[in-house]
């Protein structure tokens, strides 16, 4: 419950965000990208659409420009939670892969500050 709870929660504050803050809807032009950040076994996730300078995300979890997979949920909520260090060290420890393209994940941790910080 707390893995998707919180990629909710964040889904949420990208769309306020979207909505609210010039810097960030200045952020969003040019770039179009679809990122998922889901479990290996497919069954929890949410997909983040970023298109005409605007979001929106579903539950589309195998059509994306890059994704995020986590081991499992409960260690998905765990280094979510910890931020991009707990990120960092999920990756180093193989407890999450990155697919697709490393671009549109990089520029996702960058939207990830705009909404986090």
């Amino acid at each position: 419950m707390g893995f998707s709870l919180l990629v909710t929660i964040l889904a949420l504050k990208f769309k306020k965000a979207s909505k609210t803050n010039k810097s960030f809807k200045k952020f969003l032009m040019g770039h179009e990208c679809k990122v998922v950040i889901k479990t290996k076994d497919g069954k929890r996730g949410k997909r983040f659409i970023f298109e005409d300078g605007k979001f929106s995300s579903d539950s589309v979890l195998d059509e994306y420009n890059a994704a995020m997979v986590w081991n499992d949920a409960k260690t998905a909520f765990k280094g979510l939670k910890d931020g991009e260090e707990g990120i960092k060290h999920a990756l180093q420890n193989h407890y999450v892969g990155i697919d697709g393209e490393v671009h549109s994940f990089t520029w996702f941790g960058a939207a990830i500050k705009f909404v986090t910080t």
